[in-house]
């Protein structure tokens, strides 16, 4: 389409685009709300520059799209219940988000869209590298693409937050500043998706599976499914499919949880990083 009230540059890699002339702290016109969502949609994830938003304002653009929702993991800030602040702090090592996957896929109907606004970023590193899953799905053969397309996975929070999980450890929770108050069983439940998921907008497939969110593949072991999904993990993440997003204060991404796999490059130790988050409600995957 045409943009009448925003200017779209789709030239910062493989996938994404620049969205600019357009203030997000401000209510958008129906007109610039339809147009950033036909970019969204795309184009997979869009980036803003230089805004300056309260959470509550990230919170109102971020309603444009659809009804928010709460991440159960960690606690919001005072002034909005749907904006969560993910803080690196210069002590720690550990960072939130820091392997290749697409948002909370462990719950029944995972959020549709991620939006991330910089408050403060390191002089050097801190990137975030986003990744075309619905390119990376039509790369594989025709048997690969046919065989998955009729398997369904088993996604669970417990490979990352589960009391066996990646920080079952009381001093790593601490070091990602998690609050699991109430959460303990939620994060031990188990849920069914399909390995491969149509787009309900687009009506275009893509990967969904990831090492950190889905424990197996229905039917198969743990250890059976392991190493397909690490293929997977590979063959999604491959260059010609990367974007590397280099953030700046006030940058603000909107990425398409349904069809992106994202990564939090830990590479700035020693330097703090703010960012706030908030999540939008999608459907069950089909």
């Amino acid at each position: 389409m045409s943009y009448e009230t925003i200017t779209v540059d789709s030239m910062i890699g493989s996938v994404g685009a620049v969205i600019s002339g357009v203030d997000l702290s401000k209510p958008l016109t129906k007109q610039t709300v339809v147009e950033i969502n036909a970019a969204w949609l795309k184009h997979h994830v869009v980036f803003f520059r230089d805004q300056d938003l309260t959470p509550t304002q990230q919170a109102n653009f971020a309603a444009n799209f659809g009804e928010l929702d709460v991440y159960p993991f960690m606690t919001a800030v005072d002034s909005n219940p749907n904006v969560i602040p993910i803080i690196k702090e210069a002590d720690a090592t550990l960072n939130f988000g820091g392997a290749w996957h697409t948002d909370t896929s462990y719950i029944e109907k995972p959020p549709k869209a991620t939006l991330l606004y910089a408050v403060e970023v390191p002089d050097n590193g801190g990137d975030t590298l986003f990744a075309d899953a619905t390119q990376a799905f039509y790369g594989l053969s025709d048997g690969l693409k046919t065989m998955l397309s009729h398997e369904s996975g088993i996604y669970s929070p417990k490979i990352v937050h589960g009391k066996e999980g990646l920080y079952k450890q009381a001093a790593a929770r601490d070091e990602m500043a998690q609050d699991y108050g109430g959460a303990a069983d939620f994060a031990e439940q188990e849920v069914e998706h399909p390995l491969i998921r149509t787009h309900p907008d687009t009506g275009e497939k893509s990967i969904y599976c990831s090492l950190p969110h889905t424990h197996r593949i229905k039917g198969w072991t743990r250890e059976e499914s392991i190493p397909l999904f690490k293929y997977l993990t590979e063959a999604c993440t491959q260059d010609k499919y990367v974007t590397r997003f280099k953030w700046r204060e006030g940058s603000v991404a909107l990425w398409d949880n349904r069809c992106v796999f994202h990564n939090a490059l830990n590479d700035y130790q020693g330097m703090r990083r703010h960012m706030h988050r908030v999540i939008i409600k999608g459907e069950r995957p089909q």
